[in-house]
């Protein structure tokens, strides 16, 4: 009889134990006292925003909307903080780039990097424009007729895959990459190859490789993607 006694003890003592630890937890996790951690810092620390490029800025813009929001870093990337807007910061819409960063594989999803009043900001490429364009025109006709030609399709062009190959394409402005860079080229005269079969294959094939310092205004840099993909796209 006494050992079933213990038993018993030894049993409710465990439930006891079980009951108040639950209790505890519970507490911790519910307890009105207790001020849960900020929406904003949890996803700071996560940091879902990678940069996968990182490249000289140094561009005359304007910020385009006053309630645009800064950051110490580019948005969602690890340590970055929210410093406000720029009406918030009584900051000059009129700014100089300095440095900016694409994030996650996207040319689209970038942040540039300028300083005002001692101080550096990043703000989203969506916010701002470029100005004062015709400080970077250069003495190559050519060349400066195919960019024109490029910049006249900014904003009109919706990327095609494959498009671009064949007249129809054309007047409905629909390429992707290479076509687009031979169309330009070819509104300067210069004809890259075949309307049809043009690639970034067979474009890195004309005329001769330099370095990246040495590039100059016109010239063309293709890229390596992410899945290691050599020559996978490119632009002037």
């Amino acid at each position: 009889m006494l050992k079933r006694h213990r038993k018993l003890w030894g049993f409710l003592g465990g439930t006891l134990l079980v009951v108040l630890i639950g209790l505890g937890f519970f507490k911790a996790t519910f307890s009105p006292d207790t001020t849960p951690t900020p929406i904003v810092k949890v996803k700071q620390a996560i940091a879902p925003n990678k940069v996968f490029e990182t490249y000289r800025y140094p561009y005359d813009l304007t910020i385009r909307n006053s309630k645009a929001k800064l950051y110490s870093a580019p948005a969602g990337t690890k340590g970055a903080k929210l410093l406000g807007t720029v009406q918030e910061n009584h900051l000059n819409d009129k700014i100089v780039g300095t440095v900016r960063k694409d994030l996650n594989g996207q040319k689209a999803a970038g942040y540039i990097a300028f300083s005002q009043n001692h101080r550096q900001y990043w703000i989203s490429a969506q916010n701002v424009s470029f100005r004062n364009l015709n400080q970077l025109r250069g003495r190559n006709p050519k060349v400066e007729a195919a960019l024109s030609a490029g910049l006249k399709l900014v904003g009109h062009s919706q990327y095609s895959y494959g498009g671009g190959r064949t007249l129809s394409d054309i007047r409905h402005h629909k390429f992707d990459c290479s076509s687009f860079v031979r169309y330009c080229y070819s509104k300067a005269g210069i004809t890259l190859g075949n309307l049809d079969s043009v690639t970034t294959y067979t474009l890195v094939t004309m005329g001769k490789p330099v370095k990246f310092q040495n590039m100059k205004r016109g010239d063309l840099f293709f890229f390596t993607n992410s899945r290691g993909q050599v020559n996978s796209h490119v632009a002037i």
